[in-house]
């Protein structure tokens, strides 16, 4: 056993199950690969028990036949983790089948379902027909299998900018979470290119104002840090630096389809395999020590799976910070605007 000399093990992990997809996505290329192996349920076991969170994504999880299977192996391995299921929601039916039985293998699931737009925008951005109607689809199907935590995420491009407030308003009005990523590149997942699918900064600006207050008046907390990230998603479109360091390697990683950990999902930063290796001989190996440096420094990226354990580690800096911008009105966007 190699020596524990690189601190805790992580508490998130985002597990890609699958590299295929249903959809047509103009902002992610994952849908290109073709004929790719599923890797056994047994591995998910090996994950460490110290995750508080986990992401089941693809690709489109749901192509998977035994995803009720992941989630309870997860459940076994991870018996503190808040598990996460993200879809395209592409597939009712079948998720309509696996709903029950997954709610068995996890009462408190939670699911995220991708909306890039209100109606044809939707369409537009998955290219995949009557794509917003079986999002809607299967909202109903999980509220009605007794799924309490559901939610929404919004890539923001270009594209369909014009869209954000509409479905914050719905998800607000529907009691469901709201969750926005600006489009970024990452050439081990979603592939490159991307980024110049951002819109510019000035053509939203007033639309992450409006947000930021709204979320603000939440007298839910969770929601206040979702403000403060959101308004700092503004900022790095004009300035591209992160607000907080990343923790990649230390707080969080990523495992693509093949058991391959990475130290995130952004970068070519390869740690291990865990269908050949223990997790903990992974984490405290000499691969992972290379590239905590580069990752303590890195500002390829601001969202929210990269973000969110930063934040719950400066929370005492980020409430102080939110504080700051309601009382002094700061301007959305300074040259100097990072100040936690």
């Amino acid at each position: 056993m190699i020596q524990k000399a690189s601190g805790p093990l992580p508490k998130s992990a985002f597990l890609s199950v699958t590299m295929l997809c249903n959809s047509r996505c103009i902002h992610c290329d994952i849908w290109k690969n073709k004929g790719l192996d599923f890797l056994p349920v047994a591995v998910y076991r090996k994950l460490p028990a110290t995750l508080e969170m986990v992401d089941i994504t693809g690709g489109e999880p749901f192509l998977r036949n035994d995803i009720p299977d992941i989630v309870r192996a997860v459940r076994e391995a991870c018996p503190k983790a808040r598990i996460l299921i993200t879809t395209n929601g592409f597939l009712p039916q079948k998720i309509k089948k696996f709903a029950s039985l997954i709610v068995q293998a996890d009462p408190k699931i939670a699911f995220r379902l991708s909306l890039d737009g209100w109606g044809q925008t939707h369409e537009k951005v998955r290219r995949i027909p009557h794509a917003f109607e079986k999002v809607m689809q299967t909202i109903d199907i999980l509220k009605k299998a007794g799924v309490a935590d559901i939610g929404l995420t919004y890539t923001l491009m270009g594209i369909n900018r014009q869209d954000m407030r509409k479905v914050y308003e719905y998800c607000r009005k529907q009691g469901l979470s709201f969750s926005l990523n600006v489009v970024h590149d990452s050439p081990i997942y979603f592939g490159t290119g991307k980024t110049q699918l951002q819109p510019k900064p000035t053509s939203v600006k007033k639309d992450f104002e409006y947000l930021f207050k709204r979320q603000m008046k939440s007298v839910n907390p969770k929601d206040w840090g979702k403000a403060w990230f959101n308004r700092y998603s503004y900022e790095y479109m004009v300035h591209h630096r992160r607000p907080l360091p990343c923790g990649a390697g230390e707080n969080f990683f990523y495992m693509d389809p093949f058991a391959n950990v990475f130290m995130c999902q952004i970068k070519n930063w390869p740690i291990g395999n865990l269908r050949n290796q223990s997790f903990e001989d992974i984490w405290y190996s000499k691969a992972k020590q290379q590239f905590l440096p580069k990752a303590s420094v890195c500002n390829d990226c601001w969202i929210i799976c990269t973000a969110k354990d930063a934040i719950k580690q400066n929370k005492i800096k980020v409430m102080g910070d939110i504080a700051s911008l309601i009382t002094t009105g700061r301007p959305l966007y300074a040259p100097k605007s990072i100040r936690v």
